[in-house]
């Protein structure tokens, strides 16, 4: 809005008319009866007074008093970017625990932390690749480090990260070494050993099986681990014995090692003479383990190694990060994607849901495990993800633990269906999480040519940014292929930010970052657009008040003060206090307009009074009959609304606080409830459908990519409700962290998040809260 005439000036035209006025009322004239003489003096007493307080007003801009606005930003934004600047500094944080620390080696942006890799820590977990692959964690620090660099560490790709261990205690009881041995070293097509069973002993390891030797002949090897140098684990067969004798003399003297009977020779394993020699990097699938082993011991329990860091890095002890539990993993720093999720400089807890009961992590399971659980933010957004312990009772998970066993290729020479079958999983479940319908890709660009194309009522910036979506790599892992994202609410309380706010009746929309190809980031209003695509919204008369006290008379010096807004029949009461160009006089005077609401374009309303009362005198038909308008008298421009002439016009893109709300608006009614606006529906806008489980009261939001804390949600979808509720949501945009933070998230299989504001055990109960909209949008919160 632009005003086409300077406080000073329509001071002076208004002085200026005043004075004329009354200099021609006081010219003498022709005796009349006494009444008509009373009503000439009652106006020209009216006259004088308007006229002295015209002139007062004038003498006070003359010395530089009078200003029609302030170019101050309200509270609220202040506070808004107070909050943004902490959590950039919590981003750009370049974490270190004890000895340990990470590097910045990019810039940070909203897609990347520039951290490469993630400090990681471990204690009482029982840590499986995949089935029985994996070892129990006594405790264990290393750096998860991406394959390739600048990539995020994937969780649905273990062959994109290397775990380099610093120092730990892991033990490997008979179950996990028969698992190594028996489904992964030997289980390939043509292998030479089958059935393979490790017993741990106390010093020893026995080993029984099958070789071939023209048929199947029962084999039971007895000896000794040891490390020949930093890569390589030695078996030494001390005692052997063929179909259940001993051959030990016979082998002896005819010369004969254990390399003559069988031939292994594989990428993991191999037979030199008597001993088993194998690849300590390769033991279990990928993710690829680098480390070193110090020490051994074989008990009946197992054989624990002692894992230290060849380069002596750290000290013997670990070094715990904060918030370590007493079981579980800690992983913080560098950028870490689940699913659709990815935390950047990640500070996340991994916990099980029972926390007396052992821990069992499968990896290349997790997504069930974590299907099963929940995960809980804090507001400064650190993650803590509750696992199910494996194997989860559920169909899914029974499915996989009651299929066939595979084996390898030959050509592997060791059981490679493990990656295949995961690599298999990812690639079909990567295909789900970036699938797009064409409903949405079509419907999304014509929104955005509709949106840019320059409407004859509603004016579009021309740099007004576009929901397409730019040419992504198919594998990027930072950003979808999609549009921007979208939305739909359902009776849903939604709050900008404290008081400010509006009932939504059923609203669709998109969120447009003003920067293309950015994500949508929920921490910064000033960096999206909410284009409005269809619907009806409520603004209750409180919430309006709200509006104007806390956000548009945030400044002074300012002409209006303390308003409040109720209905009147079809008509709007405004009642506060007034101060004649910001300043005059020193104290607030009671006003009450009374006026109406109706729609001059699109984009634009207007309050029209049709009487104003000062200090309970009516003022309305004096200004009429001296032709003054009332922004003559209280200036009042700021961003949104200001008055021109005798109305106030409010832009309905931005008398909110940020983010811009564009939408075409077709009417405004005033009613008890408030004032119900409707917005003409986008002719090519998509229907977007939430989950059945959304209930009646909703905020859905599917496909772009959205920064939800210190979280990219990758070609999101994402259902916020309040299983409590039996009324609308109560939703603040502004404080969204401090809502999330008493409740849950759910992820389902597909990586959609279920954000559920009830707030969870050990979380502080919120205050009740009414459930009509105008009760629940004035409430302070």
């Amino acid at each position: 809005m632009q005003d086409t005439t300077s406080s000073a000036e329509v001071q002076h035209e208004a002085c200026a008319k005043l004075h004329a006025k009354s200099h021609a009322k006081a010219q003498p004239e022709k005796p009349r009866s006494r009444t008509v003489h009373a009503k000439r003096g009652a106006r020209a007493f009216a006259s004088a007074v308007a006229c002295a307080i015209a002139l007062l007003g004038t003498a006070a801009w003359l010395t530089g008093c009078a200003d029609a606005g302030s170019a101050e930003r309200p509270t609220l934004e202040v506070a808004k970017a107070r909050e943004l600047g902490e959590d950039q500094r919590v981003l750009a944080r370049v974490p270190s625990v004890g000895p340990l620390a990470l590097q910045r080696t990019r810039a940070l942006t909203l897609r990347d932390s520039g951290v490469d890799g993630s400090l990681m820590f471990a204690r009482d977990v029982d840590f499986r690749v995949t089935g029985d692959i994996g070892f129990m964690i006594h405790d264990m620090s290393a750096t998860l480090t991406p394959v390739k660099r600048g990539e995020p560490v994937v969780f649905d790709d273990p062959t994109s990260v290397v775990i380099a261990v610093h120092r730990g205690d892991v033990t490997l009881n008979a179950d996990r070494l028969t698992a190594i041995f028996n489904r992964y070293l030997f289980q390939y097509q043509g292998s030479p050993l089958r059935n393979m069973r490790v017993v741990p002993q106390q010093g020893t390891l026995r080993i029984t099986g099958q070789m071939w030797r023209d048929g199947w002949v029962p084999i039971a090897l007895t000896g000794t681990l040891a490390m020949r140098h930093a890569d390589e684990l030695v078996f030494h067969a001390q005692h052997v014995e063929v179909a259940g004798a001993s051959a030990d003399h016979l082998m002896q003297a005819a010369h004969v090692k254990m390399a003559d009977l069988l031939k292994v020779e594989t990428p993991i394993a191999r037979l030199e003479g008597d001993d088993v020699v194998m690849q300590v990097a390769k033991l279990t699938p990928p993710p690829a383990l680098r480390m070193t082993i110090t020490h051994i011991d074989v008990t009946p329990e197992g054989v624990r190694f002692t894992l230290d860091d060849p380069t002596n890095a750290i000290q013997q002890a670990i070094v715990w990060p904060e918030s370590m539990p007493a079981r579980g993993l800690r992983i913080v720093g560098g950028d870490v994607k689940f699913m659709r999720s990815m935390p950047m400089n990640i500070d996340m807890t991994i916990e099980p849901v029972n926390p007396a009961a052992p821990f069992v992590l499968d990896l290349y399971h997790y997504r069930e495990q974590l299907a099963a659980g929940w995960l809980t933010f804090s507001e400064a957004g650190a993650l803590d993800v509750r696992l199910a312990s494996w194997p989860v009772v559920n169909g899914a998970a029974q499915a996989m633990q009651s299929a066939p066993m595979q084996i390898g290729s030959a050509a592997a020479r060791y059981n490679d269906s493990f990656i295949r079958m995961q690599q298999a999983s990812l690639a079909e479940a990567r295909a789900q999480w970036r699938f797009v319908p064409a409903a949405l890709r079509d419907a999304s660009a014509q929104t955005a040519s509709a949106a840019t194309s320059g409407l004859s009522t509603v004016s579009m910036s021309p740099d007004a940014p576009s929901g397409t979506p730019t040419a992504q790599p198919a594998d990027d892992e930072r950003r979808s292929p999609g549009p921007a994202p979208f939305i739909h609410a359902e009776n849903v309380d939604f709050y900008v930010t404290g008081r400010i706010g509006f009932h939504v009746r059923s609203l669709d929309a998109q969120l447009v970052a003003k920067q293309p190809g950015q994500p949508v980031n929920l921490d910064d209003p000033t960096q999206y657009d909410i284009r409005i695509l269809g619907g009806e919204v409520v603004e209750p008369w409180p919430a309006m008040s709200a509006l104007f006290n806390d956000y548009l008379l945030d400044y002074t010096p300012r002409s209006l003060n303390d308003l409040a807004l109720t209905p009147q029949g079809n008509a709007l009461r405004v009642t506060g206090g007034i101060k004649l160009w910001n300043h005059f006089p020193g104290v607030w005077l009671p006003t009450t307009m009374s006026g109406t609401i109706r729609v001059l374009d699109e984009r634009h309303l207007a309050y029209a009074p049709q009487s104003v009362t000062v200090l309970g005198v009516p003022q309305a038909g004096l200004l009429r009959a001296l032709d003054i308008p009332l922004s003559s008298l209280t200036p009042f421009a700021r961003k949104g609304v200001a008055l021109r002439g005798n109305e106030l016009v409010f832009d309905q893109y931005t008398v909110f606080p940020p983010p811009v709300l564009r939408g075409h608006l077709e009417s405004a009614t005033v009613t008890q409830e408030g004032l119900v606006l409707k917005f003409r529906a986008e002719p090519h806008a998509p229907v977007i459908h939430a989950p059945a489980s959304a209930g009646s009261s909703y905020i859905w939001i599917e496909a772009g990519d959205v920064k939800m804390f210190d979280s990219l949600v990758v070609n999101g979808r994402t259902l916020i409700h309040d299983s409590r509720a039996n009324g609308p949501l109560h939703f603040d945009m502004y404080a969204y962290r401090r809502d999330v933070a008493k409740g849950t998230v759910k992820m389902a299989l597909d990586g959609s998040l279920d954000v559920d504001l009830r707030p969870h055990a050990g979380a502080q109960m919120a205050a009740p809260q009414a459930t009509g909209p105008s009760a629940s949008l004035a409430a302070d919160k």
